[in-house]
């Protein structure tokens, strides 16, 4: 008897806190990407820092050049 109450109880409430939890998820979700990205994208934009380069620049090539100095060989070997 008590089996049959459960399940009937436990059938109705099963949609009602997956509504709950997607709500709350979606909630505490917004509220870390608020934090997390909005604060850096208000800190960097008042620093006037740019992850990415999106302006176009008057170049005949976007190839950005790199200063790589050849280490010696032992440096190679010892990854740690």
């Amino acid at each position: 008897m008590l089996k049959k109450i459960w399940t009937a109880i436990k059938s109705i409430l099963e949609p009602v806190a997956e509504i709950i939890s997607s709500i709350v998820n979606f909630i505490l979700l917004f509220i870390v990407y608020l934090i997390g990205v909005g604060s850096v994208s208000i800190i960097m934009k008042l620093f006037r820092r740019h992850f990415l380069e999106l302006k176009k620049q008057n170049k005949h090539s976007n190839w950005q050049g790199r200063n790589v100095e050849k280490e010696p060989l032992e440096k190679y070997y010892r990854t740690f």
